[in-house]
């Protein structure tokens, strides 16, 4: 007996030493570690690492760019569902413990030797925080001390509501989702206030480990541990016997989304992606939650999408088809279900899906899609895919379906109506189109592509193509400025330029290889006419052409003073090009283009507001006005001076003397510069109004009765490079300049020789603007003072007399008439003695 005693004593001794000295050890990691962690205001500033998400004008999600998906949400967003599901799995006595869950770890302790594995953890989900928000998961000794002091010390500073709301914000549910607000997004596609009992015991039992249970990667392993959870649930009481039965008879049904944006503008949201990384570095762009409003319109970017996207496929539809993309020879080894998989596993390509051909009638061709649904393609919807040979020829026009597919091929769909499907391919050739608001040279619609996905390379910003004719109204207006006038004549002839470097001769024909003599430059631009512009630019010569067009902000690097500059020889992107029409649709003044109006923060606060120059044709006349009086002033005060030319309204110098400053609603600087006189450009716009409705534009939207030709603020050119290797056109009214490309990325491919601008480009720029200007007045620029109209004769451009000929009306500036006509006196005519003299 007196040896038990002893041993008890020994044991109690030996456990109080033990106790001694694991308070003491315990201590002791306490003020090693203790200094090193966090203090008070960094559990308290606690920054959630959000995505940057870029906004339309109207403010409209259309894009966001981040390491992690992060949607913040406070605890009162959040379900009650959610948060029981969370604490009866993770940590049933949250509101209970400081942090540590001492009854917890003697739990677990026990349960892990019993069971020989580790099957229950102990951590609570403060220590769950204070492992997510500032340890990593390396599983050492001192790590998990430092877990515990630190939610220790959480728990001292915030509150339990604090605390659970940084766990739903921070944890990680994969797939990129942190927070619950992401992963709802992610998994389901809903708001938080959507999600339903059994999908938030889903999105409950993903933190314990989120690449096992997340449904979308382990979907078995998540409707196990989901039932686990809601097991939980009505263990702690939280939810009845018959909800639980119901919520686990709900089957796993999830995918992934991305984030939910109203609508699809890739490769302007790219743009911003990389200048907003120019602007903060990479770090902050992608983690600080910032928001980037553009200047990009809802309405005028899905049209204008839509429009590139139709333009293109028609162009495709003209030259035949490709074949199928691929083909399945095993296809009656196949069950509706497998061949369902592999179509699921096909990109998805903007207007077209993919589709295996399942049967082949006469006329007819029936297909399965990706929903397992079953589509009938008629004879309507095949008959144009003759085989393609080249860009210039076709295969001979398919009589039966079978002369064009086959069982196992799989094809791609185009619904062309409600309930009308048709045949169709993923097209090659690429195309562009862009819209700016001409007074501010605000972004409002961009398309880089046919699909973002198929290719990244932004055809508007980072292709440089020769635009060709597309150049021409610039150098007639230049030639304008060196005394030209409309109506002035040029022989239409054969040209030929001897090149002494090549030892050759430069012959450019016209694209008709026709001529017709003498010729208005009305007429010559309307028709695209290329030696009256080769001659109008040996006239003017290519060095002034040069400087003449860096004034619309076209780059010297990418051009050369040659006389082929005149048919577009230089290289410029459609940007430039749509920036230089922008200057004949605001009349004459350059702006430059810009795509973001304003940054702010995640809370609103404004980091950059765009303050772009535009134009203000009542500041320039406040200020003539201000300098005119100066003028004057001066005058008087020196009457030994001879007077000064009365300066012209719309032309004046920035840096002269102003007797006073005046009220401008533009600041100075701000003030978009006149880089051509006003009746310049109201004489080309007016050539260009012919190019539309007398010209080469005229023939697409006449057969397409094209209500554009009602209006009568339209202007635009017509654009093809040698062997039609690029098409454009741009135009304008006074609300929109827009530029549209069309050609392939293979720089060494033709469109085709049936293909040019006003047939490839056009009708891009045409869908776009029939849908931008539907229900708005005739914009225009209104004649300015010093542009006279006078009878020509239409033969020779002189002024006409009382007897021209089939005289029509022409502008001109005045003092810049032709010289009139000899008076021809006919029999029997009565003459003026004094006609003589």
């Amino acid at each position: 007996m007196k040896y038990l005693l002893s041993a008890f004593n020994n044991g109690i001794y030996f456990v109080f030493l033990l106790a001694i000295a694991g308070f003491m050890g315990f201590c002791s990691l306490y003020l090693y570690l203790g200094p090193h962690l966090p203090n008070v205001d960094s559990i308290r500033d606690i920054r959630l690492q959000t995505p940057m998400t870029v906004y339309s004008q109207e403010g409209d999600l259309i894009a966001e760019f981040g390491d992690k998906r992060r949607i913040p949400v406070t605890l009162s967003e959040v379900p009650q569902t959610f948060i029981q599901a969370l604490i009866a799995t993770e940590d049933k006595r949250f509101y209970e413990h400081s942090g540590v869950d001492f009854l917890g770890v003697i739990r677990a302790f026990v349960n892990n030797i019993t069971t020989g594995t580790r099957s229950q953890g102990a951590s609570t989900i403060t220590q769950l925080v204070a492992r997510n928000v500032y340890l990593d998961r390396e599983k050492t000794f001192t790590r998990k001390f430092r877990e515990m002091f630190l939610a220790w010390k959480i728990e001292s500073e915030i509150s339990k509501d604090e605390i659970l709301e940084l766990f739903i914000n921070k944890a990680h549910f994969s797939h990129r989702a942190y927070g619950l607000g992401a992963a709802a997004q992610v998994y389901y596609g809903k708001e938080l206030s959507e999600l339903k009992l059994h999908e938030a015991a889903v999105l409950a039992g993903i933190p314990k480990g989120e690449s096992i249970y997340n449904p979308i990667s382990n979907p078995d392993n998540a409707k196990e541990r989901r039932n686990h959870v809601l097991g939980r649930m009505l263990a702690e009481g939280y939810i009845e016997q018959a909800t639980y039965e119901a919520a686990i008879a709900e089957p796993i049904e999830t995918r992934k989304h991305g984030a939910d944006v109203s609508f699809s503008a890739p490769y302007l949201a790219e743009m911003v992606r990389r200048e907003m990384i120019q602007r903060f570095g990479r770090e902050a762009a992608y983690n600080n939650g910032l928001r980037v409003f553009t200047t990009i319109n809802n309405k005028l970017q899905i049209a204008a999408q839509a429009a590139l996207r139709q333009s293109l496929l028609e162009y495709d539809f003209r030259h035949g088809y490709r074949g199928p993309e691929q083909s399945i020879d095993n296809l009656s080894e196949l069950s509706t279900e497998e061949l369902k998989t592999y179509i699921e596993s096909l990109p998805a390509v903007a207007l077209l899906q993919p589709a295996v051909v399942t049967s082949v009638a006469e006329q007819s061709i029936t297909v399965l899609t990706s929903d397992a649904s079953t589509i009938e393609i008629d004879w309507e919807g095949l008959k144009w895919a003759a085989p393609f040979i080249n860009s210039d020829s076709r295969g001979p026009a398919p009589k039966t379906a079978s002369d064009i597919v086959k069982p196992g091929d799989v094809i791609r769909l185009y619904q062309s109506g409600p309930d009308t499907w048709k045949l169709s391919q993923i097209p090659e050739v690429a195309g562009g189109f862009i819209a700016v608001k001409p007074q501010t040279g605000a972004i409002e619609a961009l398309v880089g592509g046919y699909d973002f996905s198929l290719n990244q390379f932004n055809m508007v910003t980072q292709a440089r193509r020769q635009p060709g004719s597309n150049i021409k109204p610039f150098i007639y207006s230049a030639a304008l400025e060196k005394g030209y006038t409309a109506a002035s004549v040029l022989n239409d002839a054969p040209f030929v330029k001897e090149d002494k470097t090549a030892e050759d001769f430069w012959r450019p024909k016209n694209d008709s290889g026709r001529y017709k003599g003498p010729t208005r430059l009305r007429d010559a631009l309307r028709f695209s006419n290329n030696s009256i512009s080769v001659r109008l630019m040996n006239a003017i010569g290519p060095a002034y052409a040069e400087e003449y067009l860096a004034r619309f902000g076209f780059p010297d690097e990418y051009m050369e003073p040659y006389t082929s500059l005149a048919l577009g020889s230089a290289s410029f992107t459609p940007l430039e090009v749509v920036n230089g029409y922008a200057v004949f649709a605001n009349g004459g003044y350059r702006v430059e283009p810009f795509f973001i109006e304003r940054i702010e923060t995640s809370n609103e606060v404004v980091l950059f507001q765009a303050e772009p120059i535009q134009v203000c044709q009542e500041c320039e006349l406040a200020l003539a006005a201000t300098t005119l009086n100066a003028d004057e002033q001066t005058a008087s005060e020196a009457p030994q001076r001879q007077s000064q030319a009365e300066p012209v309204w719309g032309e004046y110098d920035i840096n002269a003397p102003l007797l006073a400053e005046p009220q401008l609603p533009v600041a100075k600087d701000k003030i978009a510069p006149r880089v051509i006189d006003d009746k310049n450009v109201f004489i080309v716009n007016s050539m260009m109004k012919d190019v539309i409705h007398r010209g080469t534009a005229w023939r697409q939207l006449h057969n397409s009765a094209s209500p554009l030709l009602q209006r009568q603020d339209i202007g635009g050119k017509t654009g093809t490079t040698n062997d039609a290797k690029d098409a454009w056109f741009s135009g304008f009214n006074g609300d929109y300049a827009a530029t549209a490309w069309v050609g392939f990325a293979d720089y060494s491919l033709t469109l085709g020789n049936r293909e040019y601008g006003g047939k490839a480009a056009l009708p891009v720029w045409q869908k776009f603007m029939e849908l931008a200007l539907r229900g708005r007045p005739n914009n225009t620029m209104a004649q300015p003072p010093g542009i006279v109209t006078a009878r020509i004769n239409p033969k020779n451009g002189k002024l006409a007399n009382s007897n021209t000929e089939n005289a029509i009306f022409e502008i001109f500036r005045a003092g810049n008439l032709p010289e009139k006509e000899p008076e021809t006196i006919l029999p029997g005519q009565d003459t003026d003695p004094f006609d003589v003299f």
